[in-house]
């Protein structure tokens, strides 16, 4: 009897440490079928500062998986994340906040058999944006988020997706978008503006040499109220190690010089990792990013965007 009551007090006060500390006492990927509890924004996770840190590591962010973009609904209640398969295919998967407990992650319906990368989603978190991950040849897609799941993929017309390589579109409210493409007149790859991408017949440009650089340039993400972009870039010399960077939006002359967002004191760009993939948390104080370092070990992480202040 003694020893019974010994093990039933070991138990309850494990159960005791794990919901008082959560994410904190995960020292390894939690098994799947027994996710923590875990409340709280960001799946409750404690908040970074201006040193950038893995995202819900074990749980997110996990050592069996390749993760590769995330993106939160306006209201913060849903997370949207990419992850590969162990053939490199992409998959996405989602977990909601619901009724103040964060439901273990699951991969959404239309990506199940699929090959499909997470790019965005709309302002009013109606809509998913995508494309096909094939090499040399990616389309972009948009798929509506319905109550009870969501629509079909809706796959863009030309000019907007070309005969190459077009991902990572980024759409603000006003529908003027942004994404990144190896089309014709691109150094390797360069990011693009469409004025409105609900237009019938929509004018697609280059966003010009300011930004774009004789090398790759991706993955805009830009602030809700347009002041500001950042991207990846493999610009001098950095091929395939690609550092983030921010241009300013200036009413009167347009974007200004890419600056490092090193350059402001932050740890954010390491450079012996790729990094790319930006994405803004919905009241904008945070900055999510992939990094990788090769095929075997790729993470999200953000850190708070009060570097941004400095920068200015």
């Amino acid at each position: 009897m003694k020893k019974f009551s010994s093990v039933v007090i070991v138990f309850m006060f494990s159960l005791f440490l794990t919901s008082c500390f959560g994410t904190k006492e995960l020292k390894e990927d939690y098994d799947i079928g027994n996710f923590p509890k875990l409340t709280g924004d960001y799946l409750g996770q404690d908040k970074p500062d201006s040193t950038a840190i893995k995202f819900a590591p074990h749980i997110i962010s996990r050592d069996d998986s390749l993760e590769g973009k995330i993106v939160f609904s306006p209201d913060g209640n849903s997370i949207y994340y990419q992850v590969y398969r162990e053939d490199y295919t992409s998959a996405i998967y989602v977990s909601n906040n619901v009724d103040n407990k964060w439901t273990e992650p699951k991969e959404v319906s239309f990506s199940v058999g699929e090959n499909i990368l997470l790019s965005g989603i709309s302002s009013n978190g109606t809509t998913l944006y995508l494309s096909t991950n094939v090499r040399g040849k990616t389309n972009l897609m948009s798929i509506e988020i319905l109550q009870n799941g969501f629509g079909e993929p809706q796959t863009f017309e030309s000019p907007i997706n070309s005969s190459v390589s077009d991902t990572g579109l980024h759409v603000l409210a006003d529908n003027s978008a942004y994404f990144s493409s190896s089309r014709d007149g691109a150094a390797g790859k360069d990011i693009y503006y469409i004025k409105d991408i609900t237009d019938q017949n929509p004018t697609v440009e280059n966003i010009g040499s300011i930004i774009n650089s004789d090398d790759w340039d991706f993955s805009p993400c830009v602030s809700s109220d347009g002041s500001y972009m950042i991207f990846g870039s493999d610009r001098l010399g950095r091929k395939g190690l690609a550092h983030l960077y921010i241009s300013f939006y200036d009413e009167q002359t347009g974007w200004q010089n890419p600056i490092n967002l090193n350059d402001s004191g932050a740890v954010i760009n390491d450079d012996e990792n790729n990094q790319s993939n930006p994405s803004l948390s919905p009241d904008g104080k945070y900055l999510f990013f992939m990094r990788h370092l090769d095929d075997t070990v790729m993470d999200l992480y953000w850190v708070s965007t009060d570097f941004i202040e400095e920068l200015k």
